[in-house]
């Protein structure tokens, strides 16, 4: 769907599989050391987005057990990067036990610095909104990212979670902006563009794969788009 951000004064990120992704280097070691085989690391950043895909289509058909969820994602995952079907079972506890201890959502872009830096310059308020565990913030704050936003909402401090319009509602009135001048931008459909539009809020789906061709809203492949859709909207 064609468009631009114009007339925009906030652009909101999802967390997870937007603005940060898991650590493949520790999962990859963990799959490889602790149950004997080896995984394909070149696939984990598509194997990311297919996982996150699935869960997308799994709430849009009304889940909403969030270990069912989670237990699915990490099975498309494992799946993708090569781990075969009589080692799924122990990959998966592994890595649900792994998450309680450890922050997997740790990693970043090398240019997500630049970007956001950029669209600050723009004038533009920042923010997250994540449906986190109450460490989201923590994230953002070890990887330098911190000071970027002018407001960080995890769904487990705040009490609410999307796609409700509640989270959304409340990160406009943070960041001091009505709800049509402000973006999100994120990777699931039936979660962050259902929920933000509930909230009349601009979606971006963030889409780097291409999974998701005829979504009815806007759509970017990299973060640098975010640039251009502005820059359209003063032309």
């Amino acid at each position: 769907m064609k468009g631009s951000l114009n007339g925009i004064r906030a652009i909101l990120f999802d967390a997870g599989g937007t603005l940060i992704d898991l650590d493949s280097s520790r999962i990859c070691d963990l799959i490889s050391t602790e149950l004997g085989i080896e995984p394909l690391p070149d696939r984990f950043p598509r194997a990311q987005c297919l996982a996150g895909f699935r869960i997308g289509q799994l709430i849009a058909s009304g889940a909403k057990s969030t270990e069912k969820l989670f237990k699915e994602y990490y099975t498309t995952l494992l799946t993708e990067i090569g781990a075969p079907q009589e080692k799924l079972a122990a990959g998966l506890e592994r890595i649900l036990e792994l998450s309680k201890s450890e922050m997997l959502w740790r990693k970043t872009a090398d240019s997500t610095a630049s970007i956001l830096a950029e669209l600050k310059e723009r004038g533009l308020r920042l923010g997250v909104v994540s449906n986190s565990d109450g460490r989201i913030e923590s994230v953002f704050k070890q990887l330098g990212l911190a000071d970027y936003f002018d407001l960080i909402i995890d769904s487990f401090v705040v009490g609410v979670e999307k796609p409700d319009p509640g989270i959304f509602r409340l990160a406009v009135e943070r960041a001091s902006v009505a709800p049509q001048e402000a973006a999100y931008v994120g990777d699931l459909y039936s979660v962050d563009v259902i929920g933000a539009r509930r909230a009349n809020l601009i979606p971006v789906l963030y889409d780097p794969f291409g999974l998701n061709q005829s979504a009815d809203c806007l759509r970017i492949s990299a973060m640098s788009d975010l640039i251009g859709l502005i820059e359209e909207g003063k032309s």
